[in-house]
């Protein structure tokens, strides 16, 4: 858990993000599987009881799942795009207080070497070590809404 400032609100993230992670998902083959886990250490994935992330909070209660569970999740293509929305800002969103940040999640894609980073300053990143890959799903959702920003020493060219 950790504070910072904010750069765009929760509802205009969504709005531009949602429809475009969705579209990245359904981009791979519909038999794909995808694993979701918190970025650096696996911790409790609802640290608080909050009245949010309810589809979320409502599959790990139908699962008999506990709120302190830590691990991996792993989602089905289907299962995934039905969870984008809160996936997409679970770390902006664990906490109800403005402000409030938890751990980033990496979704994995489960055969090819691709991760979505969700990070908790509402960004989304898209990591591989297949330029090709990489290159395809960029060029298949390109917007004028998102900046493609190389890492430091890579390159798409």
């Amino acid at each position: 858990m950790h504070k910072k400032e904010k750069e765009i609100s929760l509802k205009e993230f969504l709005e531009k993000y949602e429809g475009w992670f969705k579209n990245i998902i359904s981009s791979f083959d519909h038999r794909s599987f995808w694993i979701v886990n918190h970025d650096k250490n696996d911790l409790n994935w609802f640290p608080t009881k909050e009245n949010n992330l309810t589809n979320l909070r409502n599959l790990f209660q139908q699962n008999n799942v506990s709120d302190k569970f830590r691990g991996a999740l792993v989602f089905t293509k289907d299962n995934l795009l039905k969870f984008s929305r809160d996936l997409i800002s679970y770390p902006y969103a664990v906490y109800d207080e403005e402000g409030l940040f938890y751990m980033n999640l990496d979704i994995s894609h489960g055969e090819l070497p691709f991760i979505i980073k969700i990070l908790d300053h509402l960004n989304i990143d898209l990591l591989s070590t297949n330029k090709d890959l990489l290159k395809e799903v960029i060029n298949k959702n390109s917007s004028n809404l998102f900046i493609v920003k190389e890492y430091r020493g890579t390159s798409l060219n």
